[in-house]
C-alpha cells in the first residue's frame, strides 16, 4: 500500500513538472499597448518576477504605444533592465516617447516594416515641452539605458533633445529624433526586422518554444483604468 502511494505521488509530481514552464523552453509574450501608466507598470513588474521564477528562455514585449507617464515608464524600464532574463522588444508598429525608453531597456529590438521609435521629449498633459531640468533628466535616463544595452548613446539622447544633431537621422531640423525601421537598423538601434511573432522566434532559435501569452489580472485592469490620463 505504501509503495503504491509513493508511486502515485511520484507520478503526480512528474505530471506537474512536465507542464511547468520551467520544465522546457518557454517564452512569455507580454503586451505593452496604449498609454503607459501605473497599472501597466505593475503588470510588467509582476511578469518579470514570474518569468524569473519560471526560468523562461525569453520575454517578448509586443510594443504599440504613444507613450505615457514618466514615473510608470521608469518602473517598467528598471524591471526589464535589471533582470537577468533575455528580453526582446517587438515594436509593432510604434514605440513613441516612453515606449522608446522601454524598448531601449530590452536586450534585443525587433521592428516590423514601417514602424517608428523615438520622440521621447518629456511633455506635460497639454503637450507642452518640459523645462530644461526635466529634459536633462530624460536625456540622462536614455543615455544610461543605451549604455547598459550597448546602443548609440548620442542617438538615444537625440530622441529627447532636438539640439543634438545626428546627420541624416531626422527629416526635420529642430525636432527630436524619431527613427523608422530602416533607420533604426542602419544606426544599430534595432537588431532585426520581422513581420510576425513566428518570424521573430525563428531569428532567436525559439521556434520550438512553448508560447505563454500573459494577460493583465483584474487588479491591474482596474489600476490601468484608474491611472490612465
Amino acid at each position: 500500500m505504501v509503495s503504491r502511494f509513493c508511486f502515485a505521488l511520484f507520478a503526480g509530481l512528474t505530471l506537474v513538472l512536465s507542464v511547468s514552464p520551467s520544465a522546457g523552453k518557454s517564452v512569455f509574450v507580454v503586451p505593452i499597448e496604449g498609454t503607459i501608466e501605473k497599472g501597466l507598470a505593475a503588470f510588467v513588474s509582476r511578469v518579470i518576477d514570474e518569468a524569473e521564477e519560471a526560468g523562461v528562455a525569453a520575454v517578448i514585449f509586443q510594443i504599440d504605444t504613444p507613450g505615457g507617464a514618466l514615473d510608470a515608464a521608469l518602473t517598467v524600464r528598471d524591471a526589464i533592465l535589471y533582470s537577468d532574463l533575455k528580453t526582446i522588444a517587438f515594436i509593432n508598429p510604434r514605440a513613441i516617447s516612453a515606449g522608446a525608453l522601454i524598448s531601449l531597456a530590452c536586450d534585443k529590438i525587433v521592428m516590423t516594416q514601417a514602424s517608428t521609435m523615438g520622440a521621447t521629449t518629456p511633455v506635460d498633459g497639454s503637450g507642452t515641452k518640459g523645462n530644461d531640468k526635466t529634459v536633462s533628466y530624460m536625456r540622462a535616463e536614455m543615455r544610461a539605458t543605451a549604455e547598459r544595452t550597448g546602443r548609440d548613446v548620442k542617438i538615444a539622447e537625440a530622441m529627447v533633445d532636438e539640439r543634438i544633431d545626428v546627420p541624416g537621422l531626422s527629416a526635420e531640423a529642430g525636432r527630436p529624433a524619431t527613427l523608422t525601421t530602416e533607420q533604426a537598423l542602419n544606426y544599430q538601434i534595432a537588431d532585426e526586422t520581422a513581420e510576425t511573432l513566428g518570424e521573430l522566434l525563428k531569428i532567436y532559435d525559439l521556434g520550438d518554444a512553448e508560447i505563454v501569452e500573459i494577460e493583465l489580472n483584474w487588479a491591474e485592469h482596474i489600476l490601468r483604468m484608474l491611472t490612465n490620463p
